[in-house]
């Protein structure tokens, strides 16, 4: 089973989510994968789950999107149901965003359905103060009232659910459903989100690779530099991969 993060591991990531593609080169690299005798190829983000699937296109994959908390796949159909009762608090939450940041150029907010993204990427640094507060000031409340949960990546806040539940969950589902042991699982990523999915691959046998070169330390076993690199190991990879 080879599962991989998709913004920063097989796309470079853009200055806006709707800027993202990914090229010729990687979608057959994915096909490829996918035909593999005894293999099954996941994507994983924190993308929602019909975004993820339009930018890539590839029948006979598995699509997990807002980290974990809905996928779809052969034989597969998955929302979180505690994230599904969540969607109105997450709807109040973004459009309170949506007035506090609506002067602060850059600022964009995503808003995923079970989750929202406040992309900072373009904010000008005169800016940031002002934005970080803003942010603090707006979810303040709902994160002591455990209405949500808040983490961060790579230029990125994540307003989510308050439910246990990550990509790393996420991954032990899937090899449990598609009855993968962990030393069959290979799982990509670049972001602190994929720590998750890293330790827990870890910890069930398999190998995991850090994709960029961010010298943060991180649960991956494996470090490669970059995309190119991430795809050239892909390619190497054979029927030994389960």
């Amino acid at each position: 089973m080879i599962l991989t993060d998709f913004d920063g591991t097989l796309v470079p990531i853009a200055s806006a989510p709707g800027r993202a593609r990914l090229d010729r080169a990687g979608r057959a690299l994915l096909r490829w994968l996918r035909d593999q005798p005894r293999t099954r190829v996941g994507v994983i983000s924190g993308r929602a789950l019909p975004t993820l699937r339009a930018l890539i296109r590839i029948p006979g994959l598995i699509y997990v999107g807002n980290h974990g908390l809905e996928m779809a796949g052969p034989g597969v159909r998955f929302v979180h149901p505690n994230a599904a009762r969540s969607i109105p608090t997450v709807v109040r939450v973004a459009a309170q965003l949506r007035h506090a940041l609506h002067d602060i150029p850059g600022a964009f907010i995503e808003q995923k359905r079970l989750s929202l993204s406040v992309h900072w990427r373009l904010v000008a640094p005169r800016d940031l103060a002002r934005f970080r507060q803003r942010m603090r000031r707006v979810l303040a409340g709902w994160v002591a009232s455990r209405a949500v949960r808040v983490t961060r990546g790579k230029r990125v806040i994540e307003i989510r659910p308050p439910v246990n539940w990550d990509k790393g969950r996420a991954v032990l589902w899937l090899m449990k459903r598609y009855g993968f042991a962990g030393s069959e699982v290979w799982y990509f990523g670049d972001d602190a989100t994929d720590e998750d999915a890293f330790r827990a691959v870890n910890r069930a046998g398999g190998t995991t690779v850090f994709v960029g070169r961010d010298r943060r330390r991180t649960a991956a076993a494996e470090r490669v530099l970059g995309i190119v690199q991430a795809r050239a190991l892909l390619r190497r990879l054979r029927q030994g991969v389960g």
